[in-house]
Formats: C-alpha cells, sequence, structure tokens
C-alpha cells in the first residue's frame, strides 16, 4: 500500500465528518465510512500482531452476527460510530506542532534544571508535567519528557522517572477534553464536560498529592546539578510556561463559550478549534513556508504513527453497532440480572474488571469501553446513572492503561528506556493504579449519595 494512502484516508475520514456539518452533500455518512474502510485496509499491515488478530477476529465475528445483505451494509455502515471520536484523535495533535515551534519545552528544561534537587521534587515536576502538556500533546510527550530528564543526575533515578511519567499522564484520563476516553464518555453518555471536569482534577489532585507523599518517604538528594545547555533565565522561563498554560486554557475556554452559543457538540469544535489555533499559533510563531513544513511532517510522519489507534477505534466501533443490533443490551441486562446487579455502584467494580482483565491479555481498553458504552447508555436500567457510568468507565480505562504489559503507555516507556512493560506495569504501577481506582470508586461513591 503507497505511504500517502493511510495519511490521505485518514484526513478525508476526519475531515469529511467535520465538513458535514457546514456542508450539506448527500452519502455524507456513507464516504466517512467508505474512508474508515480504507483507513482498516491500509494501516492493516502494518500493525503489531496483537492488534491484527483482533481487529480480524471483531471483524469475523461481526460480520457473521448477520450475514444477510442487510446486516453487511449496516456494518459497513457502522464504521462511522466512532468518527466524532476519530477526528479529536486526528486533529488534536495539530497543536502539538506551536508547542515545540515555540520551544516551550525547552523552558519547562530549564525549570527542571533549576528547581529539582531531591528525588521527590524530580517526581512531582515530571508528573505535572506529562499530565499537562500530555493532556494537549497525548502519549508524545512522553519520549520528550523522558529525554529532557535523561541527564547524568537524573539517570540513577529512571524509576521516579518512569513512574511519574505514567502516572501523571494517565490521570488527565479523568479530565483532559482532548482525549479520545473523555471524547467516548462524552459521545454516549448524557453528560458534560463541565460536570466531569472538576470532579477528574480534584481526583487528579489526590492522586498528585499521595504520590508526592510516596516518593517523599523514600527521598534521596540529586547529587550535581543538571548542567543547562542554554542561557535562558528561570525568570524566562517561568513566563514562558506560564503563557502556554494561558493559552491552552484559553483555547479550552473558547471550546466551551462555542459550544454555548451554538448547536455543534464540543466533540466536533475540539478538532475545530485545534485546526484553526494550531495554524493561527504557528503563523504567530513563524512564516508560512515553516507552517507548511510542520503540517507536511504532520501529515506524513504523526498521522501514520496513529494506525493502531485509528484501527482499533474503527472497528470497535462497528463490532459495539453490531452486538447492540443483535441484543447485546439485552445480553447484558439478563447478566446483571443473573448476577443480581441493579445498582450502579455494584455496576462499577464489573465495569472495572471488564476492562482490565483482557487489557492484560492484549485487548486495548478502546474495545471494551465502546462496547460497555455503547450497550449501558441505551439501558434503561441505568438510565438515571449516567455521570457515575462515565466516572467508572475512566477509573476502569486508567486502571486497564497503567497495569496492562500491553497498553501503548507501557510498552512505549518500555521503549525508550529499554526496560520490560511487565516490569513497569506490575512492579512500578499496578499498586498505584489499584489506589486510583479505589479512591475514583470512593468519589463515586460520595456523589451519588450526596447528590
Amino acid at each position: 500500500m503507497k505511504p500517502i494512502i493511510r495519511p490521505l484516508s485518514t484526513l478525508l475520514m476526519g475531515g469529511t465528518y467535520l465538513l458535514s456539518f457546514f456542508v450539506s452533500f448527500p452519502y455524507s455518512t456513507l464516504l466517512v465510512s467508505l474512508f474508515a474502510l480504507v483507513v482498516l485496509i491500509s494501516y492493516f499491515p502494518y500493525l503489531p500482531r496483537t492488534p491484527k488478530i483482533l481487529i480480524s477476529v471483531l471483524l469475523v465475528v461481526g460480520l457473521l452476527m448477520d450475514t444477510s445483505g442487510n446486516g453487511v451494509r449496516e456494518f459497513f455502515g457502522a464504521l462511522q460510530t466512532n468518527a466524532n471520536l476519530l477526528a479529536i484523535f486526528i486533529f488534536v495533535p495539530l497543536l502539538s506542532i506551536p508547542i515545540q515551534q515555540g520551544q516551550y519545552l525547552k523552558y519547562i528544561e530549564v525549570i527542571f534544571a533549576h528547581s529539582i534537587k531531591k528525588t521527590h521534587h524530580l517526581y512531582l515536576f515530571s508528573t505535572v508535567a506529562a499530565g499537562s502538556i500530555g493532556a494537549v500533546m497525548n502519549v508524545g510527550t512522553l519520549p520528550i519528557l523522558y529525554d529532557l530528564t535523561d541527564t547524568s543526575s537524573f539517570k540513577p533515578f529512571d524509576e521516579v522517572r518512569l513512574k511519574a511519567l505514567s502516572r501523571g499522564f494517565v490521570m488527565a484520563f479523568l479530565w483532559s477534553p482532548y482525549f479520545i476516553s473523555m471524547a467516548l464518555v462524552l459521545s454516549y453518555f448524557d453528560v458534560t464536560w463541565l460536570q466531569l471536569f472538576p470532579i477528574g482534577l480534584a481526583v487528579t489532585a489526590i492522586m498528585m498529592g499521595l504520590g508526592f507523599l510516596g516518593e517523599r518517604k523514600n527521598n534521596l538528594s540529586i547529587p550535581k546539578a543538571v548542567a543547562v545547555k542554554n542561557t535562558v533565565s528561570l525568570g524566562t522561563a517561568k513566563r514562558k510556561v506560564f503563557e502556554l498554560a494561558v493559552i491552552l486554557l484559553t483555547v479550552t475556554a473558547a471550546i466551551l463559550f462555542i459550544e454555548s452559543l451554538s448547536d455543534l457538540s464540543v466533540l466536533t469544535i475540539i478538532p475545530l478549534t485545534a485546526i484553526v489555533v494550531s495554524a493561527v499559533w504557528s503563523l504567530f510563531l513563524g512564516t508560512p513556508r515553516e507552517l507548511v513544513a510542520n503540517s507536511q511532517q504532520y501529515i506524513h510522519v504523526k498521522v501514520p504513527s496513529m494506525g493502531n489507534e485509528l484501527s482499533i477505534f474503527i472497528i470497535a466501533g462497528a463490532f459495539g453497532t453490531a452486538l447492540l443490533n443483535n441484543g447485546a443490551d439485552d445480553w447484558i441486562r439478563s447478566l446483571l440480572e443473573a448476577l443480581n446487579i441493579t445498582h450502579v455502584l455494584l455496576l462499577i467494580p464489573v465495569l472495572a474488571l471488564l476492562m482490565t482483565i483482557p487489557a492484560w491479555i492484549g485487548v486495548h481498553p478502546i474495545i471494551t469501553a465502546a462496547i460497555l458504552a455503547i450497550t449501558l447508555s441505551n439501558s434503561p436500567l441505568f438510565a438515571d446513572d449516567h455521570l457515575y457510568l462515565s466516572l467508572g468507565l475512566l477509573a476502569g480505562w486508567i486502571l486497564a492503561i497503567l497495569s496492562s504489559p500491553f497498553s501503548g503507555l507501557n510498552l512505549l516507556l518500555a521503549a525508550i528506556s529499554r526496560k520490560n512493560s511487565v516490569y513497569i506495569a506490575f512492579k512500578l504501577n499496578f499498586k498505584f493504579a489499584l489506589l486510583i481506582w479505589i479512591v475514583c470508586y470512593l468519589v463515586i461513591s460520595a456523589l451519588y449519595f450526596i447528590l
């Protein structure tokens, strides 16, 4: 498959979906499904073995549920089920272009160099950086931050860095509007981002505090000062990082403001805003030629690297819809009745198990989360519990991602640190992942009895 087919089909899939909100043209949903099918076909040869097996199984089983002509057409149409979530996944990374172009990460490096004297400082700064910058730049932030702290002073504390980066990053799943986890629950459940954001941010603050206190007990001094490779002053670095925070907060506020004034969903506004802000911000920082060069880099490098997640999420949406069309909501209702689970607080631990155990054997949480969200959002039994279900799914997603040796997060950290992903998942993070879920569950329970 020619390399251009992969980025082109990806951009056409997301672009056609967004364009359909402003320009009415026939068969727009079928076009999105067609481009999604091309994405699946074009990326498939380049996927690792496990995703290939998962996608093949879901495709075959989904088609076998209804082998009639109508069933095949419905399955094809369902390939665009998660188009709104995919648009976020495709276009939000554009914001990383001006962030890197403005050298904001260099200023973060200066703050690291001047401020970190103890290992618990290293943990705190790395956690906050991974959670804040990662909330916009996604997993691509982690190799950059790992390299920034890969100095002679910090190398002896590799475990501290890995724990901080992984834990800080996953906490953004609970509150970042730019993450596909948040987009999924907003898409299927009757909740708003403003409902979830303060709860997720509160849990994040609690967990960052607990992690910091835990590292402080084993505190060690960093033996020598970090060599700063530039002449930027600490004051300048702080101002630039503050500038970055203000810009990102302003963009988020603008998204919510636009949502209040228009009929568009926040899931549509986010990718559109990312496209516009990235272009304007990049032009403010550089020249049109630089913007074109960075855009080409995004198209030819960044977009092709999305194949694993794109393919899995496309097939997960189609498979989940096929399940629903064949009575999955009745199956789940019967299962819950057989287990005597009629209360949402009893259901949430079951959701965590359903997401985490498959993740341990290589099934991406995207698949189980999409299927559970599609079916539970249509269940009359939990019609009034969408807020708690959303939080429960997000908590289960974090538990699965942080504790699975096969998650993209742990595989990436294993690759850049040359450590075993099993070691990172179970030795470094399993207890903390379980603690995150317990705290989330306690918060959900408190909200249930208060609200």
